[in-house]
C-alpha cells in the first residue's frame, strides 16, 4: 500500500473544489437546528426568593463584627460554628427542604390552573401535565418527582439568608404557579413544625404546673397543721427548726409553681401564634420570554458547528479520494466489500417486508 504524502496546499485546493459540498453540510446542520428549535417543547423559567428568620444568639461587639466580615461568616457556617441557635432555621435547610421527597411530593399531587384548557375552573397535577402515563399511580408519582427534581433548583446565601427558587416548565404561568406553591409549602411546614413545637411544649408545662400547684397544696397544709398543733413553736429550738423547714418547702414551691405558671403562659402564647418565619422578597411571575430554547442562539451555534463539519467533511474526502488514487486495487477491494453489505442488509429488509406481506390475513366469521 502506497500511503503517499499529501500537501496542505493540494488539501486545501481539493477541499475548495468540493466547496459545494462544505456548504451543503452546513446548511443541512442548520436545518436540522430550525427543525429541533420548532419541534421541541419550550421551557420558561421564573425566579422567587425568600428571606428566613435567623434566630442568632448575641455576640460580643468584637466577635459580632468579625462574622459580619466578608467570607468568615460563610467559613463559620460551612464548619458548623454558626450563630443560629436552631439549624432549622438556617438557608441551607430551607435548600434541602425544597429539594426533600415530602415537599415534592405534595408539589406534584398539588392541583395548578390547566394552562393546556382556556376554561377558568380547569386544573390538573404534574403528573398530568408532565404526560406521564402509568397505571401505577405510585410509580407515576415517583417519575413526576424525577422531573420535577431537574427543573427546581434552590441556592442559598449564608450571608443574608436569602434563598433563591429558580424553576422551569413548559407554560410561563405553571413556573410561577409552581415556585409560589413551593413556597407556600415551605411557609406550611414552618407553621406545622413551630405548632407542634409549641403544642408539645404547652402539655409539657400543663402537667408540671399541675403537679406543681399539688406539691404546694401540699406544702402550705402540712405548714398549716404544723402551725395548728404546735401554738408555742417559738419557745422550742426543734419546733422553731421545724417550722423553718416547713416554711422553706412551700417558699420552694410557691417560687417552682410561679416559674412553671410563667413558661406555661409563654407557651400558650407561641402555640397561637401563627406568624410566617420565612418573608417572600421576590413573588414568582410568568415570564414572558422563554428560556429554550434561543433560536438565535441554536441557529448560530449551528452554523459555526456546520462549517467546521463541513471543512472535516471536504478535508476527509480529498483525503480518501487521494488514497484511492494512490492505491487503486485496496480501494476497489474496499469497494467491493461497501456494495456487498449494502446487498446483504437490502436484501434482509426486503424478506423481512416480504415475509409481512405473506402473512393471511384471518378471514370474518362468517
Amino acid at each position: 500500500m502506497n500511503p503517499g504524502q499529501l500537501s496542505f496546499a493540494a488539501l486545501l485546493a481539493g477541499m475548495l473544489v468540493r466547496w459545494r459540498e462544505v456548504v451543503t453540510v452546513a446548511l443541512a446542520t442548520v436545518f436540522v437546528a430550525l427543525v429541533l428549535s420548532l419541534v421541541l417543547p419550550p421551557s420558561y423559567r421564573t425566579l422567587a426568593s425568600f428571606v428566613t428568620t435567623d434566630a442568632g444568639v448575641q455576640l460580643p461587639r468584637g466577635l459580632g463584627d468579625l462574622a459580619m466580615q466578608p467570607g468568615i461568616g460563610g467559613l463559620a457556617s460551612q464548619l458548623g460554628l454558626g450563630v443560629t441557635k436552631d439549624p432549622s432555621e438556617s438557608p441551607a435547610f430551607y435548600v434541602a427542604l425544597l429539594n426533600s421527597r415530602e415537599l415534592l411530593t405534595r408539589l406534584v399531587v398539588s392541583r395548578f390552573p390547566d394552562p393546556r384548557s382556556e376554561a377558568p375552573g380547569d386544573s390538573a397535577d404534574l403528573v398530568e401535565l408532565f404526560h406521564i402515563r402509568s397505571n401505577d399511580r405510585a410509580r407515576a408519582v415517583e417519575i413526576a418527582i424525577k422531573r420535577l427534581r431537574r427543573k427546581l433548583r434552590a441556592n442559598a446565601d449564608l450571608r443574608t439568608s436569602l434563598v433563591t427558587l429558580q424553576v422551569d416548565a413548559r407554560w410561563p404561568s405553571l413556573s410561577a404557579d409552581i415556585a409560589n406553591r413551593a413556597i407556600a409549602l415551605v411557609s406550611m411546614f414552618n407553621r406545622e413544625q413551630r405548632l407542634s413545637r409549641a403544642r408539645a411544649r404547652r402539655a409539657f408545662l400543663e402537667s408540671r404546673v399541675t403537679d406543681a400547684l399539688r406539691e404546694l397544696r401540699s406544702a402550705e397544709d402540712s405548714q398549716r397543721l404544723f402551725y395548728e398543733r404546735n401554738r408555742q413553736w417559738q419557745s422550742s429550738p426543734t419546733l422553731l427548726v421545724e417550722e423553718r423547714r416547713a416554711r422553706r418547702q412551700v417558699e420552694t414551691a410557691n417560687d417552682l409553681y410561679l416559674t412553671l405558671r410563667r413558661e406555661f403562659e409563654s407557651a400558650r402564647v407561641d402555640e397561637v401564634n401563627t406568624t410566617p418565619v420565612i418573608t417572600v422578597v421576590d413573588e414568582a411571575v410568568p415570564p414572558r420570554r422563554r428560556q429554550w430554547p434561543q433560536r438565535t442562539l441554536l441557529l448560530l451555534t449551528a452554523a459555526l458547528l456546520g462549517t467546521v463539519l463541513g471543512v472535516l467533511w471536504g478535508a476527509a474526502r480529498e483525503l480518501l479520494t487521494h488514497w484511492a488514487r494512490l492505491n487503486p486495487q485496496e480501494a476497489g477491494t474496499l469497494r467491493h466489500s461497501a456494495a456487498r453489505v449494502r446487498g446483504e442488509v437490502g436484501g434482509l429488509f426486503r424478506r423481512r417486508r416480504g415475509r409481512r406481506n405473506a402473512t393471511p390475513r384471518a378471514e370474518p366469521p362468517a
